[in-house]
């Protein structure tokens, strides 16, 4: 191998992106989308109140075909997101950035050789 050849591949070496990137913000944006439904569940108390709401809507002597509450409902259920904890949210944008490694530590070793 000539010096010239040796030097090319020592700065591919240096050059190089020694850490992995996320390559696009659309990458982290279909991630988040993804948790969007799984961001805050919902307590046992709103659970039992879309049934009631639901069972209430589905009286046809009281409401007819339509189900009058079903935007309540939609609240209800669509409202999760925007109650969520932004802890939640912050946490997998800080897991999908990757860290660099850890520096290994060399100790001196005590005493001397034998």
């Amino acid at each position: 191998m000539s010096q010239v050849e040796n030097a090319d591949k020592l700065q591919q070496v240096i050059s190089d992106n020694l850490f992995p990137e996320v390559q696009h913000v659309s990458d982290v944006k279909q991630v988040l989308e993804s948790m969007e439904k799984k961001a805050q569940d919902l307590r046992p108390e709103q659970i039992r109140a879309i049934l009631f709401l639901r069972e209430m809507g589905n009286n046809e002597y009281l409401h007819g075909e339509g189900n009058p509450y079903e935007k309540l409902i939609e609240f209800i259920m669509d409202g999760k997101k925007l109650v969520a904890n932004p802890g939640y949210y912050i946490e997998t944008i800080e897991a999908l950035i990757p860290k660099p490694p850890k520096p290994i530590v060399m100790a001196e070793k005590q005493g001397g050789k034998k």
